[in-house]
């Protein structure tokens, strides 16, 4: 299979205001009319960002912005877990940021694009994308700007000092995974980790489901038939596996017993020190830690567990990118923002510690993991792969953040199996979708 084919698959409560640039400096200098060298005048754009998105790349980025152009943007850094609340009541309201960070194409279900994003379509820098299909719209139309023509796949991260230093070898099945924990769990090391951030759990089952499911095809026909009615979710016990699957390892104590507490930051500290050895996760959460601990030994492999029958790698069909607000006063200067940082003066920064698939041609995507490139190249070879669930349920995608993913992290707490979830996110999706309008519903 081609390469090009793939990326096309593989593709308190409090927010916390801060500018990425000096907001009282001018910008570079500039030459006026009458040949003179002047300072020119500083402009300023709004832009809303992911707390686990203020990668230092992206700061870099922006502080070149200001210094050779005189742009600056000023970043309201807002929680995971309170960005799309926030996001939807700030459009809402009349006050959508200039530039909308989240997942593409994710974004087009939260807000509709046609209504509350600026077209992009007609930019240059479109002629240049690897794999325009991300952020593209169902109307044809362009409206976000990528970083990444694929964002990696996701597997279990693993501390590899610690898995060395307790000889222990990465596992190939079900039974051999238990007996890794179980040696961890009798040193003293919490054999896998969990934050409070209900994006992170959730990423057991969008993963997990995929694999059950035992591929694409089966994951898109799961996802067509469940957004159209003709079937429910309950009608697919393989997916309440995964979820027992996930549950059983609290059952077991596997998990930090802080689980609802611990934060995003400290769970990936303790990754590195060796507080825990183990992670479900993804590439983007490996290039974080490569990023922020240059030196720590951290790899993937795909989980080994009994409902995963084909072995499949599966990946977020998204890229992390921004989108403009439509009705911004400053579009002709995001637009520039975008022209700009298309090229690889710009686009080599946002990678720098951050390594993956870029979105466009000559642009250095950085050192991608070795274990990570030997699964992703393994894919290429043999087409065993599946996007998420989550890449096909996008209708959904604004109702898994308040109702499925905290279903996932408060279920331990409150006994509840695989089943219950299903049974419980039906009735939401059935309610939600009926409020859509939705066809079927």
């Amino acid at each position: 299979m081609k390469k090009k084919k793939l990326l096309k698959v593989l593709s308190g409560v409090c927010v916390v205001t801060m500018s990425l640039g000096m907001l009282s400096g001018c910008g570079g200098n500039s030459t006026d009319s009458d040949g003179q060298t002047g300072k020119q005048e500083t402009r300023k754009v709004s832009a809303m960002v992911q707390q686990s998105r203020n990668y230092k790349g992206l700061q870099k980025m922006v502080d070149k912005l200001e210094e050779e152009e005189g742009i600056v943007i000023d970043m309201q850094i807002v929680p995971d877990d309170q960005y799309v609340n926030l996001l939807q009541m700030k459009v809402n309201s009349g006050e959508a940021p200039d530039m909308i960070d989240y997942n593409l194409p994710y974004l087009f279900e939260t807000l509709n694009p046609e209504e509350h994003l600026a077209d992009l379509s007609g930019e240059e820098w479109t002629k240049e994308l690897l794999n325009p299909d991300l952020v593209t719209y169902e109307d044809g139309k362009i409206y976000g700007f990528p970083f990444q023509s694929s964002s990696g796949i996701t597997g279990m991260l693993y501390n590899k000092t610690v898995f060395e230093e307790n000889n222990l070898e990465i596992p190939t099945t079900s039974a051999e995974f238990d007996e890794v924990c179980t040696v961890l769990k009798e040193k003293g090391i919490s054999p896998l980790l969990l934050p409070s951030d209900t994006w992170v759990p959730q990423i057991w089952m969008s993963s997990g489901w995929a694999q059950a499911l035992g591929s694409m095809e089966a994951t898109k026909e799961f996802a067509e038939k469940i957004q159209s009615n003709q079937a429910k979710l309950t009608d697919y016990p393989e997916l309440a596996e995964v979820i027992d699957n996930y549950l059983n390892m609290f059952e077991k104590g596997y998990f930090n017993e802080d689980y609802l507490t611990a934060s995003y930051d400290d769970i990936l500290e303790r990754l590195v020190n060796g507080e825990g050895a183990m992670m479900m996760g993804s590439m983007g959460i490996m290039s974080t830690i490569k990023g922020t601990f240059p030196d720590a030994q951290i790899g993937m492999f795909n989980c080994p567990f009994d409902f995963d029958k084909n072995d499949l790698v599966v990946s977020g069909q998204f890229t992390i990118g921004f989108a403009a607000s439509k009705d911004s006063k400053n579009l002709d200067t995001v637009k520039e923002i975008f022209d700009l940082w298309s090229t690889p003066e710009y686009a080599d920064l946002w990678f720098e510690g951050n390594a993956g698939f870029p979105a466009f041609d000559g642009v250095n995507g950085g050192e991608v993991n070795p274990e990570v490139k030997a699964m992703y190249d393994e894919a290429l070879e043999s087409g065993n792969y599946s996007g998420e669930t989550n890449n096909y349920l996008l209708l959904l995608d604004s109702l898994n953040p308040t109702k499925l993913w905290v279903y996932y992290l408060d279920a331990p707490a409150k006994g509840m199996t695989g089943m219950d979830i299903l049974e419980t996110y039906q009735k939401d999706i059935e309610q939600f979708l009926k409020e859509k309008q939705v066809e079927g519903f």
